[in-house]
């Protein structure tokens, strides 16, 4: 039963983040993944690798596991066309227990989205707490924004 358990949680997961993938990210509505910074909207999201799709991992070169998560930036240019831009940005993610790490972000651009990747490592299961440092465009002084995501590792 616990492994009957197990895969129907693993399955709803794994719908879950297929409506959040196809969901546009442009639009008026704004979910709890996003904050609005002036005219940019910054959408976030922190999952487990292994929460990728297999053919999205090999896109991207990301290895699928368990001790691994995937922090997804984007940030959105409000206004009548929006369109997402290119900014700096930095990451870090520590754990509850004081491991610190910082994030290294690449840039990924498809069909003129721009999205920023980074991979870290997941030291067990808790509450990890990301900062993102964001110049964006015509600023000088950076943005931070704050989130936390709990993590299971199995």
């Amino acid at each position: 039963m616990r492994a009957a358990h197990k895969t129907s949680v693993t399955l709803v997961a794994l719908a879950l983040l297929l409506i959040l993938l196809a969901s546009p990210r442009h639009g008026h509505g704004q979910s709890d993944s996003s904050q609005d910074v002036g005219k940019y909207i910054v959408h976030y999201s922190a999952i487990s690798t292994n929460q990728l799709l297999p053919a999205m991992a090999r896109r991207y070169g990301i290895n699928r596991d368990a001790n691994h998560g995937l922090l997804n930036i984007a940030i959105e240019e409000k206004g009548g066309e929006s369109h997402m831009v290119r900014v700096d940005v930095s990451a870090r993610v520590g754990d509850l227990l004081g491991h610190d790490q910082v994030i290294r972000m690449r840039e990924t651009s498809e069909d003129g989205e721009i999205d920023y990747l980074g991979v870290f490592e997941l030291n067990g299961s808790g509450t990890y707490h990301f900062s993102v440092r964001l110049t964006l465009p015509g600023e000088t002084q950076p943005h931070v924004i704050k989130f936390n995501t709990d993590y299971v590792v199995d």
